[in-house]
C-alpha cells in the first residue's frame, strides 16, 4: 500500500476485460481501483473488488489502494480504450462487442431499479420487464455511439481482410433447396447437400481427398503432443483445476464425476509462452522431424495426454482420428509451426480454424467454405491474420453464390 503521497500519474490497466478494472502504479507499486467504479462495484461486485487478474499472465493481484480519483482513462480527460470481446452467441453486432461493459453496467442498474420498485410482480412480469430494459439500453448504446462514440471500431471488413492477406477467393454459383436459411442447403442433381458437403463432392470429383477439420482436431494435436509440458510439475505456476468428465457429460447432458487435472495459473495465454520459453524449447527438441516417428510419438502420448485433451473438449475418437491425419497431410515442420502458434496464446487462437483439408500427390489447401450472405466471423479473421504471418499455410475461400430459386 502506498503512503497516500503518490499522484499515481502512470497506472496501468491489469485487465481491460475485467467488469471493475484494477490498474498498477509504476511509481509506488500499488494496486488500485477508479473511483468513477466504486458505486456499482459496492452495490453490485463487492466481491471483486479486492483481487485483480493480470491478462497476460493470469496472476492474481491484491488490491492495495482501493478506489483512487482519477484513474482510468476517461476520468484523466484521455480517449477510452476499447477492448472488444469476441463475437460469441447473442453477441454478434459491434455495439455489443465493443460496449459490452457499458451494456452490463447499465442493464444491471435499471433491473435492479425495477426490482426494487415492483417487488410484487410475478416472474413472468420481472422478465418482461427484464428483456425490455436490456432492449431500451442497447436503444441507448447505439443513439450515444451514433452521436458521441466512445469507440472507434478498427476491425477490417471481410474484403479488406481478404485484400490485405492476400486470400483467393473462388466463386461458385448453386441453386439452394427451397426455404433454405441459415445453415443453407444446396441442391446437387437429385441430392440436397450442405455447403460443406457441397465443396467437398466438387473437390473429390477433381481427385482431391478431403476431410472436415475446423478446430478440434488442432486441440487434439496440442493436448497429445504438448502435455507433458503444460503439466510438468516443476512449472512454479502448477495448480490443480477439477472439471466434469467430458464423454459422461455429452452422453447425459448431467454434471457427472469430477476429474483433477494439473496446469499452470497462465495456461492459454502469451504470458505463459514468454514465461516457459527454454522450457518450451527444451520440449520442441523432443519432437522428431521425420513424419513417422512424430506419428509414432502421437500414438505413444495419446494415453498420457488424456485429462488435458479432456479438459480442452479434445477426447472423442473421431477427433483423435482426424488429429493423427493431419500429422500424416502435412508436413512435420508445419505440424511444429501450428503447435508453436497455438502455445503462443492458446485461448486467442483456438477458434477460427477453416472448414476443410484437401490433399493430393504433394499439394495441400485449406478452405473456409462460406454460404451466400455469410461473413467471416472476427476468429476467421484472426486465424488469416495469424496464418500469413506465422502458419503460412495454404488456404483460399470458397464463396458459394445464389443462381437460382425454385
Amino acid at each position: 500500500m502506498s503512503d497516500g503521497s503518490c499522484s499515481h500519474a502512470v497506472c496501468v490497466c491489469l485487465n481491460q476485460h475485467e467488469l471493475i478494472r484494477k490498474y498498477h502504479c509504476d511509481a509506488c507499486d500499488g494496486v488500485m481501483m477508479c473511483a468513477c467504479d466504486e458505486e456499482f462495484g459496492r452495490r453490485f461486485l463487492s466481491h471483486q473488488l479486492s483481487h485483480g487478474t493480470e491478462l497476460l499472465t493470469r496472476k492474481s493481484m491484491r488490491v492495495t489502494d482501493g478506489f483512487q480519483p482519477n484513474i482510468c482513462a476517461e476520468c484523466r480527460g484521455l480517449p477510452a480504450e476499447p477492448a472488444p470481446v469476441a463475437e460469441g452467441f447473442g453477441r454478434t453486432s459491434k455495439i455489443k462487442r465493443y460496449y459490452w461493459r457499458e451494456l452490463f453496467f447499465e442493464e444491471t442498474r435499471r433491473k435492479a431499479d425495477w426490482d426494487d420498485a415492483n417487488k410484487g410482480k410475478t416472474r413472468e412480469e420481472r422478465q418482461l420487464a427484464h428483456h425490455k430494459i436490456e432492449q431500451a439500453v442497447l436503444d441507448d448504446i447505439k443513439k450515444l455511439h451514433a452521436t458521441d462514440p466512445k469507440y472507434i471500431f478498427n476491425d477490417l471488413s471481410q474484403a479488406q481482410i481478404f485484400e490485405r492477406y492476400g486470400v483467393e477467393v473462388i466463386d461458385i454459383r448453386v441453386e439452394y433447396a427451397v426455404g433454405a436459411q441459415k445453415g443453407a442447403l444446396i441442391r446437387a442433381g437429385n441430392r440436397v447437400l450442405s455447403p460443406e458437403e457441397y465443396v467437398t463432392k466438387i473437390y473429390q470429383d477433381d481427385g482431391w481427398s478431403v476431410m472436415r477439420l475446423e478446430s478440434i482436431p488442432f486441440h487434439v494435436l496440442f493436448g497429445t503432443m504438448l502435455w507433458l509440458l503444460i503439466q510438468d510439475p516443476d512449472d512454479p505456476q502448477t495448480q490443480w483445476v477439477g472439471f466434469g468428465e467430458r464423454a459422461a457429460f455429452k452422453a447425459t447432458g448431467q454434471k457427472t464425476l469430477q476429474v483433477w487435472m494439473s496446469h499452470p495459473s497462465d495456461f492459454g495465454t502469451q504470458g505463459y509462452y514468454s514465461r516457459r520459453k527454454q522450457a518450451i524449447e527444451r520440449h520442441f527438441e523432443l519432437l522428431p522431424p521425420e513424419r513417422e516417428q512424430l506419428l509414432w510419438l502421437f500414438d505413444y502420448w495419446i494415453d498420457g495426454s488424456n485429462l488435458l485433451r479432456n479438459y480442452l473438449w479434445a477426447h472423442r475418437p473421431d477427433d483423435i482420428d482426424r488429429s493423427r491425419r493431419l500429422i500424416e497431410i502435412l508436413q512435420p515442420f508445419q505440424i511444429v509451426s501450428i503447435l508453436h502458434y497455438l502455445l503462443g496464446d492458446y485461448w486467442g487462437r483456438y477458434l477460427g480454424w477453416p472448414d476443410l483439408i484437401l490433399h493430393r500427390d504433394n499439394e495441400v489447401l485449406l478452405l473456409e467454405v462460406k454460404s451466400s450472405g455469410d461473413k467471416l466471423s472476427q476468429d476467421q479473421k484472426d486465424w488469416i491474420a495469424g496464418n500469413w504471418s506465422d502458419l503460412q499455410l495454404p488456404f483460399k475461400v470458397v464463396k458459394l453464390h445464389r443462381a437460382s430459386t425454385r
